[in-house]
C-alpha cells in the first residue's frame, strides 16, 4: 500500500508512466532483497522463476539491485510453470506413495462434500432513501450576455473532476473523468469537453484547484486559488445544506471524515497508509469477482440475503477472507454485500476512529454512487445517510465556490479552455546540487515558462510563497547549525566515523568533541538522502522501524568512505535530562542496533567500536566512558578530560536550543499559531526522514518549532514518572506544555513499526485533551502530497 500511495502521488506531479513502473520494479527488487533475502549471501548463478519473471523490467531491476553480471540471472523456458513441473517430478520419484489420479469426477464429488458457506450474521442491505437528485435545469444566459462563472478542478488519484458554476452556485457543466495516471491529459480533456459545452456562453471570473494534484494543475491552468480537498469538500457541503454536521467522503485512494459546526470545519481525519476502505480497493475486488463495479456491483449486493463478514482489516487480510468464503461456496451476491460492509467497517474503525458522528450526514465522493455502500452505512450507523446532488464532483464544486468567494472582482489568471489544445512535454532529470539527488520533473507547455516539481529543497519548484514565509526564521536549520557549531580541531590521526543516526545524532556535540580530544579525525556520514535510504533498505536483515533501516545506510556510507574506525554504540540508558524528566530507557532497536548491523552489513577490515552505554547516573556515566576509552587504548585522565569537555559542548547545545526556543515563543503574537514537530529528533529534525515538513509548514506562513526548543524543564510530571522510555516522557511533557500554551499545536511524527509509540500515542492523546493535533506516519514511502494535505 505504501508503493501504491507513492505511485499515485508521483502521477499527480506529472511523473512519466515509464519512470513510475520502472521505479515499481526496482522497489519490488529491493523489497525482495530486504525481506526475503534478509542479508543472506546470494549465490550465483540464479534462476528467476514464477510469472513475474516474464517482466523484463523486473529482470533488469534484479540485475542492478543484486549487482549481477550478464549471465548471472536466467529465466528458463518454463519459468511460469516450474512449480507444477516440480510437483510432477516429485510424484515420479515417490511412486510407491503416489495416490492414483481419479480425474474430474472425483474432484467434483470431493467438492460436493466440502464445507459450505454458512449464513453470516449481518443483515441484508436495502435500497437507501437519502439520495438527493441532481437539479434538472441549469442557468441560461439573459439577453445573450455571457454568464459570469467560476471554474473548479479536482485532480484525484482515480478521478479528475472539472466543474463550472454560476454566481448562484448552479452547476453549468461538469465532467467526471478517470485520471488513469495522466493528470495533465485528464485536465486537458475536462477543459476541452466543458469548454465545448459552455465555453461560448460563460466568462470565467475565477478558478481554483484542489485534490492531490492541485499544485501542478493550479500552475498549469492559471488558478487564482489552490486549496486542499478537506476545505473544498466542506465548502460544497455547507453550501448545499448549512445544517450538515458530518461528511463521509470516500475517493479512489483517500478517505476523509469531516466534522462541521455552522459550516466551519472543526475536526477531520484521513486514512493513513492503507487504502483498504477506498474506491480503488472496491474496484480491484469487483474485478476479482468478475463483475463490473458500476453496472453490477450494487444490484448484486442488494439481493444478498446473508452478506459475508469480511471485517475491517487491511487489504491482504480482506482478500484472504474473500478467497476463503469463495472456497466455501459463497455466491457473488453475498461476497459483494460483504465488501460493501467491509468498506463501511474499515472507514468507521480506521478513519472516524471514535470521533463524534453527527445527525446530518453527507456521503460524498465517487463511492457514494454505490447504493450498496450507502445502505451499509445506514445499517451500521443506524442513521440516515444523505447523498447530495453532484456527489461525485463536490470537491470541484467546493473549489469553484472558493474561487468565487476569494476573487472579489479581480481579473482571473485562468489561461482559457483552449489550453487543452496546447502541446506539452515532460522530462525528468536528477538534480546533483546536494546529496538528496532529487528526481525533478520539468513540464513545458507550448508558449509558457516551464514548471518544475519534485525537488525537496524547492530549488526548482514553482510555489506561491507568502510574505510571512520569507519573514519566518528556519529554526530547524538553526538547530542543525547548533549541533555542528562545536569547534573541533582538525586532526591528522586515524579517522573515526560517526553515523548521523538514531540517538547518536542528538549527541553529535558530545561525540565529536570526545573523539577529537582523544586525537581522532572525526568523519560524519552524509545527511539522510534517497541513495543512503536505499542502501539501508537493501541491507536490512530484519523488519524494524524505518529509522533503524535508514541507520544501516548511514553505516554503509561511512564504510564506503573508508574510515579507520566505526562508532557503533548500544544506548541502554540516557543521562537524566532534567530533574523532573527522569526517564532514561532507550528502545530495544537502539539497544540492539550493533547486533542488527552485524547481521546486515559486511564491515570488511573496518574496525568497530561498540560501547554499551549506561549513562543514567554519574557512576555509570564515568564507567561507560572509561570502558570506551579502554577499548580505544586510552586511559585515565585523558579520557576524563575528553569526557568533561564533551559534556560542556553538549550542555552548550542544549542551552542554545532552549534559549532560541524561548525567543521564538516570545515572538509569537497573540492569536498567532505555531506547529511543533513532536517525536524523536532523528525523525522530526532530519529532512531526509521528515519529508522536509518544516519548510512545507513555513510555506503556509506558519512557524515550525523543534521539540527540544520547548522549555520542558518547567513542566510538572505528576502521573508521568512511570513512563520509563526517555523519548516517551519528553513527548508527554511536551504535550502537557502545549496543552496550556494557546499558540502551540503539535504534529506528531511516528513510524508504522515503532513499538513504544504504539501506546505512547494513546497517552499523548489523553494529555492533549480537547486540543487538536495531527499524527503522521512516515515510512519507506516518500511522496509528500498526503502529508501536505493533512
Amino acid at each position: 500500500m505504501f508503493a501504491k500511495s507513492d505511485m499515485i502521488h508521483l502521477q499527480q506531479i506529472a511523473t512519466p508512466d515509464h519512470d513510475i513502473v520502472a521505479g515499481l520494479c526496482f522497489a519490488m527488487a529491493r523489497n525482495f532483497k530486504a525481506t526475503v533475502g534478509k542479508g543472506k549471501k546470494i549465490l550465483r548463478p540464479l534462476l528467476f522463476l514464477g510469472g513475474v519473471a516474464a517482466n523484463l523490467g523486473m529482470r533488469r531491476a534484479f540485475q542492478e539491485v543484486l549487482r549481477l553480471s550478464d549471465g548471472d540471472l536466467t529465466a528458463p523456458e518454463h519459468f511460469n510453470t516450474s512449480g507444477a513441473m516440480g510437483a510432477a517430478l516429485v510424484a515420479m520419484q515417490q511412486r510407491e506413495q503416489a495416490v492414483p489420479y481419479r480425474g474430474l469426477p472425483a474432484l467434483t464429488a470431493y467438492l460436493s462434500k466440502a464445507e459450505k458457506y454458512v449464513r453470516g450474521a449481518m443483515g441484508p442491505l436495502s435500497m437507501p432513501t437519502g439520495i438527493m437528485p441532481n437539479p434538472d435545469s441549469d442557468a441560461s444566459p439573459e439577453n445573450n450576455d455571457p454568464i459570469e462563472a467560476y471554474l473548479g478542478v479536482d485532480v484525484g488519484s482515480v478521478s479528475t473532476n472539472v466543474v463550472v458554476i454560476d454566481r448562484q452556485m448552479r452547476v453549468l457543466s461538469k465532467r467526471y473523468l478517470p485520471t488513469a495516471g495522466r493528470p495533465i491529459e485528464a485536465v486537458k480533456q475536462g477543459l476541452a469537453e466543458v469548454g465545448a459545452e459552455v465555453g461560448s456562453r460563460v466568462k470565467i471570473m475565477g478558478a481554483c484547484t484542489t485534490g492531490s494534484g492541485r499544485y501542478l494543475t493550479g500552475d498549469m491552468i492559471g488558478a487564482d486559488a489552490v486549496r486542499n480537498e478537506i476545505t473544498a469538500q466542506a465548502t460544497a457541503a455547507a453550501e448545499i445544506d448549512p445544517s450538515v454536521d458530518t461528511i463521509f467522503e470516500i475517493g479512489g485512494q483517500d478517505s476523509k471524515f469531516i466534522s462541521l459546526e455552522k459550516g466551519a470545519v472543526v475536526d477531520f481525519e484521513m486514512n493513513k497508509a492503507c487504502a483498504a476502505g477506498t474506491g480503488s480497493f472496491l474496484e480491484e475486488q469487483a474485478e476479482r469477482l468478475g463483475i463490473r463495479i458500476k453496472q453490477e456491483f450494487e444490484s448484486k449486493a442488494l439481493k444478498a440475503a446473508s452478506p459475508c463478514r469480511l471485517g475491517e482489516r487491511c487489504t491482504v487480510f480482506m482478500e484472504s477472507d474473500l478467497v476463503h468464503y469463495m472456497n466455501k461456496g459463497a455466491g457473488v451476491e453475498e461476497l459483494t454485500a460483504g465488501l460493501a460492509y467491509s468498506i463501511v467497517h474499515n472507514y468507521l474503525q480506521k478513519v472516524v476512529a471514535g470521533k463524534r458522528v453527527g445527525d446530518r450526514i453527507f456521503f460524498q465522493g465517487g463511492v457514494a454512487a454505490n447504493k450498496a455502500v450507502v445502505s451499509a452505512f445506514e445499517q451500521v450507523t443506524g442513521k440516515a445517510i444523505i447523498v447530495p446532488p453532484h456527489h461525485e464532483v463536490t470537491g470541484a464544486i467546493g473549489a469553484a465556490i472558493i474561487a468565487m468567494r476569494e476573487q472579489n472582482g479581480r481579473p482571473s489568471a485562468f489561461k482559457g479552455f483552449d489550453l487543452s489544445k496546447r502541446a506539452y512535454t515532460i522530462k525528468t532529470f536528477e538534480c546533483a546540487e546536494c546529496a538528496n539527488r532529487c528526481a525533478v520533473r520539468k513540464v513545458s507547455f507550448e508558449g509558457e515558462e516551464p514548471l518544475f516539481y519534485g525537488s525537496r529543497c524547492e530549488k526548482y519548484d514553482v510555489t506561491k510563497k507568502s510574505s510571512d514565509r520569507q519573514a519566518l526564521p528556519d529554526l530547524f536549520a538553526e538547530r542543525e547549525r547548533m549541533l555542528l557549531d562545536t569547534p573541533v580541531p582538525e586532526k591528522g590521526g586515524k579517522s573515526i566515523g560517526i553515523p548521523r543516526m538514531l540517538y547518536v545524532s542528538d549527541y553529535l556535540p558530545f561525540w565529536r568533541t570526545f573523539f577529537s580530544e582523544l586525537g581522532y579525525r572525526v568523519a560524519l556520514s552524509d545527511r539522510t538522502n534517497r541513495t543512503l535510504v536505499n542502501k539501508g533498505l537493501e541491507a536490512t536483515s530484519a523488519e524494524t522501524c524505518f529509522p533503524a533501516k535508514v541507520a544501516l545506510g548511514h553505516l554503509q556510507d561511512l564504510l564506503d568512505k573508508g574510515v579507520d574506525l566505526l562508532f557503533l554504540p548500544s544506548y541502554i540508558r540516557f543521562p537524566v535530562a532534567y530533574q523532573k524528566i527522569t526517564g532514561t530507557q532507550a528502545c530495544p532497536y537502539v539497544q540492539a542496533f550493533p547486533y542488527l548491523a552485524r547481521a546486515s552489513l559486511n564491515f570488511g577490515n573496518t574496525k568497530t567500536i561498540e560501547p554499551v552505554l549506561q549513562l543514567q547516573d554519574r557512576r555509570h556515566f564515568i564507567k561507560s566512558m572509561r570502558d570506551l576509552g579502554k577499548a580505544l587504548g586510552k586511559r585515565g585522565r585523558t579520557v576524563l578530560q575528553a569526557m568533561h569537555r564533551a559534556e560542556r559542548a553538549q550542555k552548550e547545545f542544549i542551552r542554545s536550543a532552549e534559549a532560541r526556543g524561548s525567543e521564538a515563543l516570545a515572538s509569537l503574537r497573540q492569536g498567532e499559531k505555531a506547529l511543533v514537530l513532536i517525536g524523536r529528533n532523528y525523525n522530526t529534525s532530519d529532512t531526509g526522514l521528515n519529508m522536509n515538513l518544516p519548510a512545507k509548514i513555513r510555506d503556509l506562513g506558519i512557524q515550525a518549532i523543534p521539540m527540544d526548543f520547548l522549555p520542558l524543564q518547567g513542566v510538572e510530571m505528576d502521573g508521568l514518572e512511570d513512563m520509563y522510555w526517555r523519548s516517551g516522557q519528553r513527548i508527554l511533557a511536551a504535550a502537557r506544555f502545549m496543552r496550556e500554551h494557546p499558540n502551540l499545536y503539535p504534529v506528531y511524527i511516528t513510524n508504522f513499526g515503532c513499538g513504544p509509540d504504539s501506546f505512547i500515542t494513546h497517552f499523548f492523546r489523553d494529555e492533549m485533551g480537547d486540543k487538536p493535533y495531527l499524527q503522521l506516519e512516515i515510512d519507506e514511502h516518500s511522496a509528500d502530497a498526503g502529508a501536505v494535505t493533512r
